[in-house]
């Protein structure tokens, strides 16, 4: 258990804008004059399966291209689901665990808590064993009065972003935001209605 620091996991479906939310989190714990920094999960899961996809498929683990993203993304959650079988859930969290623990940061946040599977968890492991709060995200995009809310990528998501959501301290929800249509990333970043929502979850928490 780490005592001396705030962890916060964020969990939501693919594309719900959990980084975009844990972005805009850290600029405003920065004009608190508070440290943040984003952690994830995943890192650990690339890290492992980095040099297979270089060498079989010349292909970065860390491109930000979707398109070669989705050649090797099945490999990916392969891989996750057998180190998780392997472990009952604790394969990285393990891994994310050491890094928190040497963390200078005062605010951790870890922005892709998915599963809540087997009894220790990545669920668990938020709430009881580094004893952080957990926030779930939905992004919606309206048409007309109903909101349509974005989907899960895979069954993995169909099963557990409900158990997620569930054992959630905070449940937030958020609009598309058009990056094409409204300008840049950092646009996105610095919109006062999207930062209102964050500023909103930060003080609950």
């Amino acid at each position: 258990m780490i005592t001396n620091k705030k962890i916060i996991g964020i969990g939501g479906v693919a594309r719900s804008g959990k980084n975009s939310f844990a972005d805009i989190m850290i600029d405003i714990y920065k004009e608190r004059g508070i440290l943040a920094k984003h952690f994830s999960l995943a890192y650990y899961l690339k890290k492992d399966c980095e040099q297979f996809i270089q060498e079989k498929l010349n292909l970065s683990v860390w491109t930000e291209k979707t398109e070669e993203k989705s050649i090797f993304r099945p490999i990916l959650i392969w891989y996750g689901d057998v180190k998780r079988k392997q472990t009952q859930g604790k394969y990285w969290t393990s891994m994310l665990q050491k890094d928190l623990e040497n963390s200078v940061a005062q605010i951790n946040i870890i922005t892709d808590v998915r599963y809540g599977v087997y009894a220790e968890d990545e669920v668990y492991w938020i709430k009881n064993v580094m004893c952080g709060k957990l926030i779930h995200i939905s992004k919606y995009d309206l048409r007309g009065e109903t909101k349509v809310y974005t989907q899960p990528d895979n069954e993995h998501e169909l099963y557990n972003d409900p158990i997620v959501k569930n054992n959630s301290d905070i449940v937030v929800e958020w609009p598309t935001y058009n990056i094409n249509g409204n300008g840049s990333y950092m646009s996105m970043l610095t919109d006062i209605n999207l930062r209102k929502i964050v500023v909103d979850t930060i003080d609950k928490l």
